[in-house]
């Protein structure tokens, strides 16, 4: 466009300084000169025009890499069946004092012992309590995924080793469903109630955690997660690495180390603080430590934990105290430590039920 700036402008010096130019009135040459400056003009509108569809044509093409970009590396949603998975693998039949392990063809295997132990070799094979040895992955069918179940009672726990190496302590009154072989992709586990994780890394299978109410995913990590399908309080504390927390496949929060995530299912709320995970993870050695804690949160840790159930009214759960209880007294001795710590008294009214009141 300079280069035809510079011809109109030679040839319009041209024009001025001709002998011939007088041969031409002053307005036949102020319109020959309107003429070639308004075809100057409408090749610069051109260039305009075209400058501005290639620079659309750009955005467009930026757009459209950007919205790939997003797609292909923004977090996937964390979503899966829960209900479905709990129902068609959760039955597990009559109830029992003594843990017990599921297995996909629906053989209950007894295990006792106060605190059982359970690790799943790569060969297809379950180790027992260091003694026995089970096989387990006999039952699957070409591209199906096997699950098993480990359901632990009131007053007892147990720790499992996954075939990754991740270990899963399983706190009383909780059901684990977890799949033999874990998927390519991910690794997946189902949980109603409380466990302790300790996550083996692999930055190719992000390990998932599926409640009733919130997903946990992770990559390689240490956290506790309580999620009793009875309790309408959820919570998840982080003792290193970094998780992050779903709930219908959307993050809703990113937990640092040291930092609890709660979560009440009636209220629809949740709230993040700093603690001291010590006292969450303290079941893992049979204790239960509390800093002043409204005593409703405490009597239901303990309904979960024996087995039994608490009647009590409002008064009570206007009472806080602090403590440490030992879990692996049993229940009397443990109603009777509860019993000096706070104001309270504690009536047994059935072999399985009891009624707090506060001391008059």
């Amino acid at each position: 466009m300079e280069q035809l700036d510079h011809i109109l402008q030679y040839f319009m010096s041209r024009l001025k300084k001709d002998a011939d130019m007088q041969t031409l009135s002053a307005s036949s040459q102020k319109k020959l000169w309107y003429r070639i400056d308004d075809q100057n003009r409408y090749y610069d509108r051109r260039s305009v025009r075209l400058l501005i569809w290639s620079g659309s044509v750009a955005a467009s093409i930026c757009l459209l890499i950007l919205a790939g970009w997003y797609i292909f590396s923004s977090p996937q949603p964390v979503i899966a069946d829960y209900a479905g998975v709990m129902q068609s693998f959760g039955s597990s039949g009559e109830s029992s004092d003594h843990v017990r392990l599921i297995l996909s063809n629906k053989q209950k295997i007894t295990i006792e012992g106060k605190e059982t132990q359970l690790e799943y070799k790569k060969e297809g094979w379950v180790n027992i309590n260091k003694t026995a040895n089970i096989e387990v992955d006999d039952y699957a069918i070409a591209g199906e995924t096997v699950y098993n179940q480990l359901h632990v009672p009131a007053g007892k726990r147990s720790i499992l080793t996954l075939n990754d190496g991740t270990q899963v302590w399983v706190n009383s009154g909780s059901k684990l469903v977890y799949p033999v072989d874990f998927a390519a992709d991910k690794r997946e586990i189902f949980i109603d109630g409380e466990i302790f994780l300790d996550v083996s890394p692999d930055p190719e299978r992000p390990f998932i955690v599926h409640t009733g109410k919130l997903d946990v995913k992770v990559l390689g990590t240490r956290f506790n997660i309580s999620a009793y399908a009875n309790m309408s309080d959820m919570q998840v504390v982080l003792v290193s690495g970094k998780v992050e927390i779903h709930q219908d496949g959307v993050q809703k929060e990113i937990l640092m180390p040291n930092q609890l995530f709660s979560y009440n299912a009636e209220k629809h709320d949740f709230y993040t603080s700093i603690v001291d995970v010590s006292d969450y993870i303290a079941w893992k050695e049979g204790y239960y430590p509390f800093v002043r804690q409204d005593l409703g949160t405490i009597l239901s840790k303990l309904s979960n934990h024996y087995g039994v159930q608490f009647n009590w009214n409002e008064e009570i759960r206007k009472l806080s105290c602090s403590g440490k209880l030992d879990l692996k007294e049993n229940i009397q001795d443990v109603l009777n430590t509860l019993e000096k710590t706070a104001s309270i008294e504690i009536q047994q009214t059935s072999e399985k039920e009891y009624t707090v009141r506060v001391k008059p």
